[in-house]
């Protein structure tokens, strides 16, 4: 009787600590409108379900797929300047649509890697922030205006 004791003591005091770390609740790169919709809708659905935790979202600048007007083809390119900013915008429309308070949402630029991506991270308070995890130290840029997610739909 005393080792069951023991041991539900030592999981009741263990739990909380696994509550106050960061979860990753998703990641991507290259993604299609209609994907990007979705993944943004689940992670507004686990924020309703961690009321108090606060949203991290991670972009790495990275080669991105666009369209070569000159090899008449889509290629892995590299990003033109501007495409964090831009991606945020899109994020933020995407949280005013859906009606969500922006001020639980935190935005790191987290450096580069070879693709452009997002991490999308659920930190409850108390819990440390996610730390990015780049894989390019400095990235190249081409011409041209950088445009976020779903243009066609969530604005630029």
């Amino acid at each position: 009787m005393r080792l069951i004791t023991l041991l539900f003591l030592i999981l009741l005091w263990t739990s909380p600590a696994f509550a106050q770390e960061a979860f990753k609740d998703d990641e991507f790169v290259r993604i299609e409108c209609d994907d990007y919709l979705g993944r943004m809708d689940a992670l507004f659905q686990e924020a309703s379900n961690s009321p108090t935790a606060t949203v991290y979202i991670l972009l790495y600048e990275g080669k991105v797929m666009d369209y070569n007007s000159r090899t008449k083809r889509w290629e892995l390119m590299r990003p033109k300047v501007g495409l964090a900013e831009a991606r945020i915008r899109s994020i933020k429309n995407r949280i005013d649509y859906r009606g969500f308070d922006k001020t639980r949402f935190v935005f790191v630029k987290a450096g580069f890697r070879e693709e452009a991506a997002l991490e999308l991270w659920l930190v409850p308070p108390g819990a440390s922030p996610p730390a990015a995890t780049r894989t390019v130290p400095k990235m190249r840029y081409r011409p041209g205006k950088a445009v976020g997610f779903c243009v066609e739909c969530c604005g630029p």
